[in-house]
């Protein structure tokens, strides 16, 4: 067996370590516990997650694929960076293809998956209320993709990768506590479910599209003040039918 052959074995003999690793260090990512830019020592990173380097090396290339780490040579890697563009780029996408994902799934929804989004709202209101913003992110995420899984796989997959890269950028640029924006938040979200409720569908894609909209200018206002947001307001325009 060649050493290639080798490694590839080791990394299919464990696959748990690959998802392991792979999980641990988006979150880690995703949460800014590991900075834009910061490298990726193989030999620390496989000591500090208890795993060996095949796995360690899969779960790195999943990384880069999904788009949270820059491979720079064969043995170097950073966590990806932050840049204006790649916001503006990002959000626009993530309006365009979640107001047309909802704007499908509308018609789809049966009475259980109603009530489901009305739980993950409650259950926001509760998060938010005690000001604990790592568990108000749960029901949050879970919302967002109640919304659009009756749109289809592909398009789920495509808006979860989209809603963790934008969370990633929400969480390093907003600060402030829950309770300041609950009611704001909490409203866009109500009116979202009012319109899906109501099997409108083109209500529900234009109020999602604004409260995306909204998020995603408030985080560049945060971000890049002086940045001019064509992507996003041309999205919000089409999405909107301005």
């Amino acid at each position: 067996m060649t050493a290639q052959s080798a490694e590839v074995a080791n990394d299919l003999a464990h696959p748990d370590e690959v998802s392991r690793a792979h999980h641990t260090l988006r979150r880690e990512i995703m949460h800014g516990d590991l900075r834009p830019g910061d490298p990726l020592s193989q030999v620390a990173l496989a000591r500090k997650l208890g795993v060996s380097r095949g796995p360690l090396r899969e779960a790195l290339r999943i990384l880069q694929r999904e788009g949270f780490v820059q491979q720079e040579s064969q043995h170097r890697a950073r966590v990806t960076t932050f840049s204006n563009e790649d916001l503006d780029e990002l959000y626009a996408m993530r309006i365009t293809l979640e107001a047309l994902a909802v704007g499908i799934a509308v018609p789809r929804m049966s009475e259980a998956h109603l009530e489901q989004l009305d739980r993950l709202l409650e259950e926001m209101d509760q998060k938010a209320r005690v000001g604990d913003v790592e568990q108000w992110e749960c029901p949050h995420e879970l919302f967002h993709r109640a919304l659009v899984h009756p749109s289809g796989p592909r398009m789920e997959r495509e808006l979860a990768l989209l809603s963790d890269h934008a969370t990633r950028y929400r969480l390093a640029f907003v600060s402030w506590n829950p309770l300041e924006w609950q009611a704001e938040t909490s409203a866009q979200h109500r009116t979202i479910a009012e319109a899906v409720k109501a099997r409108d569908a083109n209500a529900a894609s234009q109020a999602l599209a604004a409260h995306l909209g909204r998020t995603a200018l408030v985080v560049l206002s945060l971000a890049a003040p002086t940045y001019e947001p064509a992507r996003i307001r041309r999205a919000l325009a089409v999405a909107c039918g301005q």
